[in-house]
């Protein structure tokens, strides 16, 4: 047997369709408004990583934080994604790519500046998938064109100035 074929992670469609089904369930607990429901795929010490940088460690700070979000500033809205691939590390490990939005309450579609790209670690303990990270990057490309690059030096600059200090 070759090094390259002992390389190779033995998975199955159905590991491949628990995963998807951890990104669904989060998307459907958004839409549902439940802050518990959407911390439920991740293991129980779990990262998320918001879109702004702000890191949540493990179900407890994930769950109350949506919930408020929920509650107020996402009243009413609804996640939209989808997964575009899907990479075993090793038998037990997988790496997902999704890309997402948010569609604001009486909107019909997401708008392109809530547009993100995402990353997600899920692990198998025990015969469960769970996400032990989430990584979401809002999509703000530099260097296309002019505009945009001036917007985004201008958010830049605008973070370094008003960020809160330690």
């Amino acid at each position: 047997m070759s090094s390259q074929a002992l390389q190779q992670p033995t998975t199955t469609a159905a590991d491949e369709a628990a995963i998807r089904a951890l990104y669904q369930q989060m998307m459907d607990a958004w839409n549902k408004g439940s802050g518990e429901a959407y911390a439920a795929p991740f293991a129980e010490d779990g990262d998320l990583i918001g879109f702004d940088g702000t890191h949540f460690k493990g179900r407890q700070e994930i769950a109350p934080f949506h919930q408020r979000l929920f509650e107020t500033h996402l009243k009413g809205t609804r996640l939209v994604g989808q997964v575009t691939s899907i990479r075993f590390l090793s038998p037990d490990v997988a790496l997902m790519h999704a890309v997402g939005g948010t569609v604001m309450r009486g909107k019909s579609a997401s708008s392109p500046e809530r547009d993100s790209i995402q990353t997600l670690v899920a692990t198998k303990r025990g015969g469960l998938w769970l996400l032990a990270a989430f990584q979401n990057t809002r999509v703000r490309p530099i260097g296309r064109n002019l505009a945009g690059t001036l917007v985004w030096m201008l958010s830049d600059w605008l973070w370094k100035v008003c960020r809160p200090k330690k």
